[in-house]
């Protein structure tokens, strides 16, 4: 008898909780979203200031990791300057890290870092270290690197990670301030 009286308070309980379900979508990426979901592979070297820095110090915040190196003249300055900008767009300053990982650690130095981003006009971590060092750094995230005497190519991605310290979503320079901003909303939530 009882469960007759409870059986329509539990399905309208499960009506209005399939309601809010269908209402609070997952938000629309613009990059590539990572499958399997998997941690961020970690990194360790030293900042901008010439401090020890460890990936997972950044664990509860969403990061915009890209490689780059501070004497390219046009794509790494131009990208993070528009990560700058997107995390400005989002609204969420305090809670996107944008990590500038060297893929010249030879001539990228703290200090040639720190003058990089003030030239940029953009707040981030530097990553540099030894040519060993970095080049794990490389390789455990796929970024091919090939220096010649003068320049420097590599990948071209951006990689964000999630608040919970997972890679989620990967995408190119090519992506706008707009897509970029909204990509960090949607892993912030």
């Amino acid at each position: 008898m009882c469960f007759r009286r409870l059986a329509p308070r539990f399905v309208a309980l499960a009506s209005i909780l399939a309601i809010a379900a269908c209402a609070r979508t997952a938000p629309k990426l613009y990059g590539t979203l990572l499958q399997p979901i998997r941690s961020a592979p970690a990194i360790t070297a030293i900042d901008q200031n010439g401090a020890p820095f460890a990936l997972a110090r950044e664990r509860g915040r969403v990061v915009a990791l890209y490689f780059g190196f501070t004497r390219c003249k046009d794509i790494c300055p131009q990208t993070l300057a528009k990560l700058g900008a997107a995390r400005a767009k989002s609204g969420l300053i305090s809670r996107v890290a944008i990590l500038f990982v060297s893929v010249d650690p030879a001539r990228d130095t703290p200090a040639a870092l720190r003058a990089f981003f003030a030239r940029v006009g953009v707040r981030a971590v530097g990553i540099t270290g030894t040519h060993a060092q970095m080049r794990r750094i490389w390789k455990a995230y796929g970024v091919e690197v090939q220096a010649t005497r003068n320049d420097v190519g590599h990948s071209d991605f951006v990689y964000f990670i999630g608040p919970r310290g997972n890679l989620r979503i990967v995408g190119g320079d090519d992506m706008s301030i707009a897509h970029l901003a909204a990509d960090m909303r949607g892993l912030a939530r």
